[in-house]
């Protein structure tokens, strides 16, 4: 039985509890949160017997076996560092950490402790998107030439998911002051990462930000003073040159992620806005070239990341995705962030 706890009662615990707790043999033991009360009524929803303020406290009186963070960006590094020092699993959500410096203190904390780790990159979840990765390791497209990669969404356009001006967790998002780097850091991160992992890793890159006028800038306690959309033209470390874009202003699109790959011999189309079963096409052989086209590619299912995890510890062998990796997309982040400052190409270094 591998024992778990969760660190984090918000929104996306939820999905973090009811993956972990379907997974036969996984049992979450405790759940912790600094606001007061939350994590118990959290307990009571959800069937977990206790319940935390001090995630300290949970790790000394627990015996745990792994733990799961679902806290703010900047919470990840003192939780995951406390986890490992006491030899703990540790699964944790994107982005890795706040900064391109604890994420790589995580990552290497995690190396000399030997202990697993996994960054949920929940769009490495869909059999499409590992298929997809397979097809370009394979060759079967030859070589990478061109990516065009976007993840869009409409909430600043459109209430589709609520009045934002109402809402602490669409408020938050644009505000720095409450640890957010905009959509850089809420859904470009996820770009980054389909993209590393479809593709390879990113050799430089040249990021332009921009915040729009929202007819305020700001509500309560959220100052509104980061970036809105992002357009990030990629050097791939195989050679590849790429575009990748990002806003929460685009009207007609809920939450639409597409990834397109592009070689000298076939291209893939990547869109997990469509059903699952034409998520993958693919545009291949003498005669679909000569004329365009595109046919879907069967995927087969896969576990998602927390089954990933779990598969992890049952086999004593690093899953996807360690925080080596988490902390290569962080310096993505960071070169984002440097290029937009200063302007021009900024050269990604390995970890």
């Amino acid at each position: 039985m591998i024992r778990m706890a969760i660190v984090g009662t918000g929104g996306m615990a939820q999905g973090h509890t009811r993956r972990f707790q379907e997974l036969a043999g996984c049992r979450l033991m405790a759940c912790c949160d600094i606001q007061p009360g939350r994590a118990a009524e959290f307990a009571r929803a959800h069937n977990i017997a206790a319940a935390y303020t001090d995630f300290n406290e949970m790790l000394a009186t627990e015996a745990l076996d792994a733990v799961s963070i679902v806290a703010s960006d900047r919470a990840h590094a003192p939780i995951a560092l406390a986890a490992i020092r006491r030899g703990l699993h540790v699964m944790c959500e994107k982005p890795l950490a706040d900064s391109l410096v604890n994420a790589r203190r995580m990552a290497q904390a995690a190396r000399k402790k030997g202990v697993l780790t996994a960054v949920n990159f929940s769009y490495r979840n869909p059999a499409a998107t590992q298929k997809a990765a397979q097809m370009v390791r394979s060759g079967r497209l030859g070589r990478i030439l061109h990516v065009e990669g976007s993840y869009l969404q409409c909430w600043l356009a459109t209430p589709i998911w609520g009045d934002w001006h109402t809402t602490p967790a669409f408020l938050w998002r644009m505000s720095g002051r409450h640890g957010s780097l905009g959509t850089l850091g809420d859904i470009g991160v996820h770009l980054y990462d389909l993209a590393h992992f479809v593709v390879g890793p990113f050799a430089a890159l040249s990021c332009e930000l921009q915040q729009f006028d929202k007819g305020v800038k700001r509500i309560g306690d959220y100052v509104f003073d980061v970036n809105d959309s992002l357009v990030t033209t990629v050097r791939f470390a195989g050679g590849a040159l790429g575009v990748l874009h990002a806003t929460r202003w685009a009207v007609g699109q809920a939450n639409t992620v597409s990834l397109r790959v592009y070689g000298d011999r076939g291209a893939i189309d990547l869109n997990l806005d469509r059903p699952p079963e034409s998520q993958l096409r693919i545009c291949q052989g003498a005669q679909a070239v000569a004329r365009t086209l595109w046919k879907d590619v069967v995927c087969p299912p896969v576990p998602d990341m927390y089954a990933r995890f779990i598969q992890s510890i049952r086999r004593k062998q690093q899953g996807q995705t360690s925080f080596d990796e988490g902390a290569m997309i962080q310096s993505y982040l960071q070169g984002s962030l440097d290029s937009a400052q200063r302007g021009g190409w900024v050269k990604i270094k390995a970890n």
